[in-house]
């Protein structure tokens, strides 16, 4: 697949769209990673190979995750990423890991290792505190407790699926 500069930020580049169902593909070498991304500007997702040094608060600002439905819950946009940021860098200091697709309605964050029930219990708890559609937890809300807490999905998947709608 042929990757193009992107014009706003040229040491990421961009691809043609892409099927986020599977992890990204992995890139050769340790400076880059894919990740599948929706931009301002951008019709559908894309793959996306941005620095392997990217902090999570550059990729959530640059493809404006949370904000596809900020407007209409009364959201401000800027608070929504704030929130958005906060909540998956306290996340990743718990259990560190990787954003495998961001666009403004959706985010998935791969874990790198299996957490224990103390880390997803501390998880959780950053949860307790915030606004739970707002923050992006609408499917693990609608779909129902799979288990003895509301991510435990998360902890047995290793991967965070946070939606806005």
């Amino acid at each position: 697949m042929p990757f193009q500069p992107h014009p706003q930020r040229p040491e990421w580049k961009v691809g043609e769209k892409a099927d986020p169902r599977d992890p990204p593909p992995e890139v050769p070498g340790d400076d880059m990673r894919a990740l599948y991304g929706c931009a301002p500007g951008d019709w559908e997702l894309r793959l996306y190979l941005v620095p392997a040094a990217t902090p999570h608060h550059e990729i959530i600002e640059f493809f404006e995750v949370g904000t596809a439905s900020a407007i209409r819950h009364g959201w401000d946009e800027h608070e929504t990423l704030d929130l958005v940021t906060s909540t998956l860098t306290r996340i990743s200091e718990v259990v560190p890991g990787s954003i495998e697709l961001a666009s403004p309605s959706a985010l998935r964050f791969r874990f790198w290792r299996r957490m224990r029930t103390d880390e997803l219990e501390e998880i959780e708890e950053v949860y307790r505190k915030v606004d739970d559609y707002q923050a992006g937890l609408e499917r693990y809300l609608n779909q129902g407790l799979s288990g003895s807490s509301l991510l435990h999905d998360v902890g047995e998947s290793g991967v965070l699926h946070l939606l806005w709608h």
